[in-house]
Parts: structure tokens; sequence; C-alpha cells
């Protein structure tokens, strides 16, 4: 039961969210050019934000593809909610909270805290798997990237 005026929307929707992605992709497969590859044993600090560019840029075309193959579900099924809605929002400011403080408070606080609020408040967990979530995320997170990887991550306020 798909409304047929909102079809168009819904595939320039696909369309555009692909089409945005790309770019973000793109820009930041660009910006990493700078940094050094590395190797698969030892990855230098352009491998991961570089292969997550290519691998985002490829979900990307999909998305695209989506928009121009199939009309798309109905707008309001996929936005049937205004806790939907404010789920998406709380984790979009978060993100762009963890990617304005992550420098200045450091890698395992700003994470920890981006852990607690997927869960609790996106996820809708209890405090214990929140603060579970949390502390092992992070610390885990932490060890592979920093310690096994070693990868240069911002030390912050909290330095291991």
């Amino acid at each position: 039961m798909t409304d047929p005026d909102l079809r168009p929307l819904a595939a320039r929707a696909d369309l555009v969210a692909g089409a945005a992605l790309l770019l973000v992709a793109l820009g930041a497969f660009v910006t990493g050019g700078s940094l050094s590859w590395g190797t698969i044993t030892q990855p230098g600090p352009g491998f991961f934000p570089r292969a997550l560019a290519v691998l985002l840029a490829v979900l990307s075309l999909a998305l695209l593809t989506r928009g121009l193959r199939h009309p798309g579900a109905d707008l309001r099924e996929q936005w049937a909610d205004g806790a939907g809605r404010r789920r998406v929002l709380l984790m979009t400011a978060t993100l762009l909270g963890y990617v304005l403080l992550v420098g200045t408070a450091g890698y395992l606080l700003t994470t920890a805290a981006l852990f607690v609020v997927m869960v609790r408040w996106v996820g809708g967990r209890g405090w214990t798997a929140t603060l579970l979530t949390g502390a092992i995320g992070s610390a885990g997170s932490y060890l592979l990237f920093g310690r096994l990887l070693r990868v240069e991550l911002p030390a912050g306020l909290w330095v291991p």
C-alpha cells in the first residue's frame, strides 16, 4: 500500500543519501592521501581511514543503484514514529560530538561515551549492559588499534 506520490521521494532519498555518502567517502579517501598505507601486518596511519572510505564508497554505490532501480518503501513506513526520528538525530549529534571532542577529551573517554549513547539511548538497554559495553568496547578497541596495530590515538584527558 505505497502511496504512488511518495515513491519518487523514497527513490530520491536513496539517490541523495547515496550521492552524499559517496562524496564523504571520496573526501575521506583524498584527505587520507598524505598518510602512508603501510602493509597488512604494519598498517600505516592512512590504512584504516582509506580502507573504510573504500567500503563506504562501495555501500554508497549500492544505495545509489537501489535508488535508480527500485522506487523505495513508503516514507511514512520508514519514519512512522517520532522515537525513530529522535534516535537518528541523537546518533547523528553524538557522532558529530565524538568527532569534535575526540582530539581534546581523548579516544578512550569519547569512545566510551559513544558506546553509552548507542547502547542506552539509541538501543534502549539497561545501565549494566550499557556500562559494560562502554568499558569493554572502548578498552577493547583501544587495545586492538592503539596497542596491537599501533595506531596513534588521541590521548586527551585520560592517558592509559
